[in-house]
């Protein structure tokens, strides 16, 4: 396969490495480097590989004034590329209220977000984006059969800065609400939960084999304040899973608030109590038409193709 050209990805290591891997089988010459923050030292270090990248592309935006970016942008002539993902909108929005947006970042980069809802808060502040869907490996296989004992899958990251975005409260009343019911949550451990653990919450560290773990629930619970496009709530979708989520999805039920979240689980143990709770074959099917990651990595491919064409033409 010829080489399609040079391709620096920066950014969150989960989406950057699995892009490096992905796009290299397209044949780009794709290398993943963690992203430098604002160290001299770290973009010193990365600065043969600026120079010689066809097209920067950055999981995560950035638009503020004076930052790395912003200086890459003002000596940089090829394409840059960031694929906004969820809270980086959120603080470009902050950033856009305290006047800091770099307009040169906001006009010249070229701006991809992960979800459809993302493309309208940045168009609020006057950047122009498109829906670019993140393929998402590993949706394909056979859906695992819902497990006899009802069980119930919550995430609530462990940093303070991604837990602001996420309904706290919701997600630690529910155990209380439900003693009858085991919840299992990832990625906090236990002393990252307030209070004593319930006897029926389990708190995980960070899990290596999810796919392991969604078999062992029947529902998986994100309740967000604000969000990109979830890749566990696509994930359990596509084993079937029933989701309960704050953001509107195909085959999953949208949900907000305790109340809401609480009268959607009680619904769904009751079906499961009375032997009526089947796989979701709606969520299933709808992930697996719309997040095909092959077809995914092939359109992300032709995009970027497109940037290296439309430079060199």
């Amino acid at each position: 396969m010829p080489r399609r050209g040079r391709l620096l990805i920066l950014g969150l290591p989960y989406f950057g490495r699995m892009l490096a891997d992905s796009l290299g089988g397209e044949g780009w010459d794709a290398r993943y480097a963690p992203h430098p923050g604002r160290s001299p030292a770290g973009w010193l270090q990365l600065a043969p590989q600026v120079a010689r990248a066809g097209v920067i592309y950055v999981i995560g935006g950035q638009l503020g004034k004076g930052s790395p970016h912003d200086l890459v942008m003002r000596i940089r002539r090829k394409p840059v590329v960031m694929h906004w993902v969820g809270t980086d909108v959120q603080r470009a929005l902050q950033a856009h209220d305290r006047g800091d947006i770099s307009a040169r970042l906001a006009e010249n980069a070229i701006h991809w977000c992960d979800a459809p809802w993302l493309v309208d808060e940045l168009r609020s502040i006057g950047v122009r984006s498109e829906h670019v869907p993140l393929p998402i490996p590993g949706l394909a296989g056979p859906p695992p059969p819902l497990p006899e004992r009802f069980r119930v899958l919550l995430y609530l990251p462990a940093e303070a800065p991604y837990r602001r975005v996420f309904d706290v409260e919701t997600l630690l009343r529910l155990p209380g609400e439900f003693p009858g019911i085991e919840f299992i949550e990832v990625p906090s451990p236990p002393d990252a939960i307030p209070g004593p653990l319930p006897p029926n919450l389990k708190a995980l560290a960070w899990v290596e084999d999810m796919d392991a773990l969604y078999r062992e629930v029947a529902v998986y619970i994100r309740a967000t304040l604000h969000d990109g496009m979830s890749f566990m709530a696509v994930e359990a979708l596509a084993r079937g899973r029933h989701v309960i989520w704050s953001y509107p999805l195909p085959g999953a039920i949208h949900a907000s608030g305790f109340d809401a979240v609480a009268a959607a689980l009680r619904d769904l143990a009751a079906r499961h109590a009375a032997g009526t709770l089947e796989l979701n074959t709606e969520g299933r099917s709808y992930v697996l038409e719309h997040f095909d990651p092959e077809r995914l990595t092939h359109e992300l491919d032709q995009r970027l193709a497109a940037l290296v064409s439309g430079q060199s033409s």
